[in-house]
C-alpha cells in the first residue's frame, strides 16, 4: 500500500517535473505568452471587435466552432462541467462524432465535431439538448436509497440535413488540465506492461495508434485518442475552433459544407507553430493541486478501502516518469495521479450509442483523480464522467460496469462508515 503521507513528496516531485517541462521548451517566459493565449478570444478572419481589428495573429476562428477561446472550456485550466437538468448542454461539453466503419471518421456530412457556433452569415450546425432519466435502487445494505441520471441527447436544428444513422455521438466533458506534462512523462513500459495484478483485477488494453507509419502510444483525451499535448491542443483548435497549425492543417468543415468553404479565409495555418509552442509550454507547466485531506484515521481507513475494494487496479497509486535532465541525465522517480492510462470496458450502460441507438463497445481511458479535491472546492458545479452524467463520486462510482463490475458490487455491499471514508478519501485527492 502507498503511504498517503508520500503525497507531499510526490507533488513537490510533481512541481519541479512540470517546471522542467516547460523549460525544455526554451525561455520560461513562453508559459506567460502560453496562458495569455490560452485565455484570448480569438475572431474571425477580419472581423473588427468594438472598432478595432483583430490583434495580430488571434483571427482566423471557425468558420464554425463551438467556442472562441481555450479558456472557455478549461474555465481556470480546470474541467468542464455536465448540464445541471434538462436543456440546452454547456459549452464546456461537446459533441464529437464518430463513425462505425473503421475507415471512416465522423460523419460524412458534419464532421469529427457537431459546431452548435458559426462565424457571421454561416448558420450554426445545429443545436443540441439533453433530457435525463432517473434510476433508482435500494441495494445498499442499510437500505440507503441511491439514484443515477440517464442521459438521452438530441441534435436539432440540423443546417444540412439529418447525420447518418452510423455516425456515432459521443459526448465528451473538457478535462482538467493540470498535471498533463507529469503524464507525458510516464514511462512507456509502465502503460503498455503494467505488471501482473491480483487474479480477476481489471487489465484493459493500451491505446496504441498508427499514424504515418509510427506506431505511437496515446495517453490523452477520455479514450486516449491524443499522443501528446502537442497533437492534442492542435487538434481541439482545429475542430472545436476551426483554427488550423502544421500538425491540423484541417478544420472541421466538410466536404457537403459548400457554405462553410465559401467563407473568408485568413492567413494558412491560422496558428503559428510559435504560438503552438507557447500554449505546450503552459500546459505542461501546470502543477496539480495538493490532496485537500489531512492524513488521519478515517482517510487511512478510506484509502485501505479504495485499494482492498479493487479500485487502485486501474486508478494506480503512482506511476514512473522517466524525463531527461537539464543536462542529459536520465532522471526516474514516482508521481501520484490514479490512473494506469490503459483503456478499459466499463459495461454497457457507459457505452456511445448511434444515431440509430445501436449500443458499441466503448474503451475508456482510466481519468486521473489528483487534483479532485481542488475541483470540488473550487468549482460551483461537479460533475463527473466522460459527459457529465454524474453529479457526485458516489454516482460515478455507480456507473462503472463491465471490468469495473466487481469493485462496484463491493461498494455497494459496504456499510454507511466505509462507504463515506472512501468516497472522503477519493473526494479530497
Amino acid at each position: 500500500m502507498t503511504d498517503p503521507a508520500s503525497t507531499g513528496r510526490s507533488l513537490a516531485l510533481a512541481a519541479v517535473l512540470c517546471l522542467w517541462a516547460a523549460r525544455a521548451l526554451g525561455d520560461p517566459r513562453a508559459i506567460d505568452l502560453g496562458q495569455a493565449l490560452f485565455n484570448t478570444e480569438w475572431l474571425p478572419a477580419g472581423v473588427a471587435s468594438e472598432g478595432r481589428s483583430s490583434s495580430p495573429g488571434t483571427g482566423g476562428l471557425g468558420p464554425l466552432f463551438n467556442i472562441a477561446s481555450c479558456a472557455g472550456c478549461h474555465p481556470g485550466v480546470e474541467n468542464g462541467h455536465g448540464p445541471a437538468g434538462d436543456g440546452l448542454i454547456p459549452l464546456s461539453l461537446e459533441i464529437q462524432l464518430g463513425s462505425i466503419d473503421p475507415n471512416s471518421n465522423g460523419d460524412p456530412v458534419y464532421g469529427r465535431i457537431f459546431n452548435t457556433a458559426a462565424v457571421p452569415g454561416l448558420r450554426a450546425e445545429g443545436r443540441v439538448t439533453v433530457r435525463y432519466g432517473e434510476i433508482y435502487g435500494y441495494y445498499y445494505p442499510d437500505g440507503t436509497r441511491w439514484s443515477i441520471r440517464v442521459p438521452h441527447y438530441e441534435l436539432t436544428e440540423l443546417s444540412h440535413g439529418p447525420l447518418l444513422g452510423t455516425t456515432v455521438i459521443k459526448p465528451r466533458v473538457a478535462p482538467p488540465l493540470f498535471g498533463t506534462g507529469l503524464l507525458e512523462l510516464v514511462a512507456e513500459a509502465a502503460i503498455s506492461n503494467p505488471g501482473r495484478g491480483e487474479r480477476g483485477a481489471p487489465v484493459g488494453v493500451a491505446a496504441w495508434h498508427v499514424s504515418q507509419g509510427v506506431r505511437s502510444l496515446g495517453r490523452f483525451g477520455w479514450q486516449a485518442d491524443a499522443l501528446t499535448i502537442r497533437d492534442q491542443t492542435t487538434r481541439a483548435m482545429a475542430r472545436e475552433m476551426g483554427l488550423t497549425s502544421v500538425l491540423q492543417p484541417h478544420d472541421d468543415c466538410t466536404p457537403a459544407e459548400t457554405d462553410c468553404y465559401r467563407q473568408p479565409g485568413g492567413v494558412s495555418p491560422e496558428v503559428s507553430e510559435q504560438q503552438v509552442d507557447v500554449l505546450v509550454a503552459y500546459v505542461r507547466s501546470l502543477a496539480v493541486p495538493p490532496p485537500t485531506l489531512d492524513d488521519d484515521d478515517e482517510a487511512r481507513f478510506g484509502h485501505a478501502l479504495f485499494e482492498s475494494i479493487g479500485c487502485a487496479a486501474c486508478h494506480r497509486l503512482q506511476s514512473p516518469v522517466t524525463p531527461t535532465g537539464d543536462h542529459g541525465r536520465p532522471v526516474s522517480d514516482f508521481i501520484q495521479p490514479y490512473t494506469d492510462l490503459r483503456l478499459h470496458n466499463l459495461g454497457s450502460r457507459m457505452s456511445d450509442e448511434t444515431v440509430s441507438g445501436q449500443r458499441l463497445t466503448s474503451l475508456w481511458r482510466t481519468p486521473p483523480l489528483w487534483g479532485l479535491g481542488y475541483r470540488i472546492k473550487s468549482q460551483s458545479q461537479m460533475t463527473y464522467l466522460h459527459d457529465g452524467r454524474a453529479r457526485s463520486v458516489e454516482e460515478a462510482i455507480l456507473w462503472h460496469g463491465g471490468e469495473a463490475a466487481r469493485s462496484r458490487r463491493n461498494f455497494m455491499e459496504m456499510g454507511p462508515q466505509s462507504r463515506r471514508a472512501l468516497l472522503r478519501w477519493v473526494e479530497n485527492r
